[in-house]
């Protein structure tokens, strides 16, 4: 019902920019891009989009990533592949477009894939952020890898980049039993005293 809520809303408001006679903003495209997005709704991100290009306007990267995000959530992962080619092409992808990628190729068992989209950031000069990090370590955590999961945190640290809330959840979840869920439990209480040397279990 919320969300029902939020995406007719999202859309009367673009519709009532249009029948007054003002042409809607990247800003407002935005808006209904992301609310549509967030549900995997790419067939309407698309026309979106399409109405975003008669408009005149040029998706910035921003737009770019909600389209992205769309088509992993839909699990159109050919579709999000040719986006994001396109944006490497053209010197638009950021750290969020492969956020979405690690993550959409994590989610699906793509391992090798995850770890090539992981690999870019770096090659592009990017730093992957918590995001990253924590989207590449969801990958083992759902094949209960405890110790690569545990063994990614030291890097994701080494790399000048610290866990989150979100992190210590992927933690939890790559547990397979009592001791492991401890040894997080300790982790996560001691995340903001020492962080360089938290996890040397």
């Amino acid at each position: 019902m919320y969300k029902y809520s939020v995406f007719s809303d999202a859309e009367a408001v673009f519709e009532e920019l249009k029948q007054r006679g003002m042409s809607p903003t990247m800003k407002s495209h935005m808006l209904l891009l992301a609310a549509h997005a967030r549900s995997g709704n790419a067939t309407r991100c698309e026309e979106v989009m399409a109405q975003l290009h008669k408009s005149g306007l040029t998706p910035d990267t921003f737009a770019l990533n909600a389209m992205l995000n769309a088509y992993a959530r839909a699990g159109r992962l050919d579709d999000m592949e040719r986006l994001l080619a396109a944006m490497e092409r053209r010197g638009d992808a950021d750290v969020g477009t492969y956020n979405v990628a690690v993550n959409a190729y994590g989610r699906a068992g793509y391992v090798g894939r995850m770890e090539a989209a992981f690999a870019a950031v770096a090659a592009r000069g990017l730093a992957a952020d918590v995001v990253t990090w924590t989207a590449r370590m969801g990958a083992y955590a759902r094949r209960k890898e405890y110790g690569r999961c545990v063994g990614m945190v030291e890097e994701m640290v080494d790399a000048g980049c610290y866990p989150d809330a979100g992190t210590a959840r992927v933690l939890l979840a790559a547990c397979s039993d009592e001791r492991q869920v401890e040894q997080v439990t300790a982790i996560v209480r001691s995340m903001h005293k020492k962080p360089k040397t938290l996890f040397t279990i």
